[in-house]
């Protein structure tokens, strides 16, 4: 296909915005209403995003696609180094000149995440080079969403659902993640920052989220967050959170003994900032053992 230099070439370069753009358009407009209970709005404008993704890849592969992976983390290397070392900084002082304070910071933040981008693809690539496998796994490696109804059994007379049981379920969900991460055996060496939000009833759809934030040599801090929907109101949908906790979790070998985990690859500035938080939870507790 000779597209290149042509008419239509121009159209879908400017359709691929189009699209892309309308995506996160619309997966805002859902956001916005979903909180504002305006369920099937939120559903709708959901289901079109995906659908305006979908197009959005058609025209991608159009355009060529992605045909050679080497060449596009070089692409990528190129593009991230350029927005860390030149657009967004330049973005900054602009906006700062413009008294524009906020998005000034905005942009200064965005090119440290894109440095943070570039090292990522830098170190792939010596990875593929060498022939090695990457070292370290990505938070969205190991994170894990779970969702199960609550029954008669697990709560107490009035309906309520004990926390035992929930805090049961949570548990689960961090040895999964941990074991996703670590390859192998974990056990939960603590359980920190409990917090009970809202009550669970029976009948209840409980969603559970869990995701690594931390992890040191053998250990690994697991944020779990439990949701809660109404599957028999006529309110399906509408999602309130119940509880959240940090999970401490330990790789352990074959003779119980703790074994080293892999690195954690941060990606997001949100990755950064648990991450951050994490160390500093993790450096506090090694200073209080001490004593």
């Amino acid at each position: 296909m000779k597209l290149k230099g042509t008419k239509t070439e121009e159209t879908l370069l400017r359709a691929l915005e189009g699209e892309l753009e309308a995506s996160f358009r619309y997966r805002c407009i859902a956001e916005v209403a979903r909180k504002s209970g305006n369920k099937q709005v939120a559903e709708i404008f959901e289901a079109t995003a995906h659908n305006e993704i979908e197009h959005a890849r058609h025209i991608f592969e159009f355009l060529g696609g992605v045909d050679n992976v080497v060449q596009d983390i070089e692409r990528a290397i190129e593009n991230e180094g350029m927005e860390a070392t030149r657009f967004y900084p330049e973005a900054a002082e602009t906006a700062k000149k413009d008294g524009l304070n906020e998005i000034a910071d905005f942009f200064y933040r965005m090119s440290k995440v894109e440095a943070k981008h570039n090292r990522n693809f830098r170190d792939l690539r010596a990875c593929i080079e060498k022939g090695s496998e990457f070292e370290g796994r990505t938070v969205g490696h190991s994170a894990v969403e779970m969702a199960q109804v609550m029954l008669p059994e697990q709560a107490n007379p009035a309906g309520f659902v004990h926390g035992g049981e929930l805090m049961k379920i949570m548990d689960n969900a961090a040895g999964v993640v941990a074991a996703r991460h670590s390859g192998g055996n974990v056990v939960t060496g603590q359980v920190e920052d409990i917090k009970f939000i809202n009550p669970v009833r029976v009948g209840d759809l409980v969603i559970v989220r869990g995701k690594l934030t931390f992890v040191s040599r053998s250990s690994m801090e697991v944020q779990v967050e439990v949701e809660t929907e109404d599957l028999f109101s006529g309110h399906t949908g509408q999602r309130a959170t119940a509880l959240t906790a940090l999970f401490i979790m330990v790789a352990l070998d074959s003779k119980g003994k703790a074994r080293q985990v892999p690195i954690i690859i941060v990606s997001t500035e949100e990755e950064e900032r648990l991450f951050n938080e994490a160390q500093y939870r993790y450096e506090s507790r090694k200073k209080t053992s001490k004593r």
